[in-house]
């Protein structure tokens, strides 16, 4: 399935996916190389910055839209990478993203969830002890990235509030009830996480408004 759905997002214009090449004499997928660095701690300045907020909410946009048109989903549903997080993206030396990875997640589902998912790692939407850990070296101004954001992937920061809400309420359910590689998540507590990470975002004054 997975390099069926890179096969499709390249075809549609969306070319920072590894290439599938197909299988070895072994039967492994084979995919092409993709350049660039991984986010770093702290993270590189680009991202940082309010600009690169903008630039990772553009990315969940576009990558939403190649998504849309890939079998299979269902009504209401499109496939979804399932691990949007910045430890998956690629950036060049300028601060471009530049590649997408890790595809083993991938699913259908609701078409926002990497959305929000990306967003409440890199607004971020957690406190500040948890997003030093993530690469924050100071305490972030989420309103001003949350709004940066939001404007990158066409949405009011409003709206984009529900839809991190819910990917937080996905994953911890994804990771409490499903086997495989989401047992070891489990154990890790990170279902415990995501639902810490909702209670202080419900408290949090800087996430209200709905402006």
């Amino acid at each position: 399935m997975v390099l069926r759905l890179l096969g499709h997002l390249r075809e549609h214009g969306f070319d920072r996916v590894p290439e599938p090449r197909g299988f070895d004499e072994r039967g492994r997928e084979v995919l092409g190389f993709l350049p660039g660095h991984d986010a770093g701690w702290p993270m590189r300045p680009r991202i940082l910055t309010d600009a690169g907020a903008h630039d990772l909410g553009r990315l969940a946009r576009e990558l939403r839209a190649a998504l849309a048109g890939c079998p299979p989903a269902g009504p209401g549903a499109s496939m979804q990478h399932g691990d949007l997080g910045p430890w998956n993206l690629l950036w060049d030396d300028a601060g471009a993203i530049t590649g997408v990875l890790d595809w083993d997640l991938a699913e259908p589902g609701d078409p926002w969830y990497d959305t929000g998912f990306l967003a409440w790692f890199t607004v971020p939407f957690m406190d500040d002890e948890k997003a030093h850990a993530r690469g924050f070296p100071q305490p972030p101004d989420r309103r001003a990235r949350r709004a940066a954001f939001a404007a990158g992937t066409g949405v009011t920061p409003h709206e984009l509030n529900g839809m991190v809400d819910r990917a937080q309420s996905e994953f911890a359910h994804r990771v409490a009830t499903r086997d495989g590689v989401w047992r070891t998540f489990r154990e890790r507590g990170f279902h415990d996480s995501a639902r810490a990470d909702k209670r202080w975002c419900e408290q949090a004054e800087w996430h209200d408004a709905p402006r």
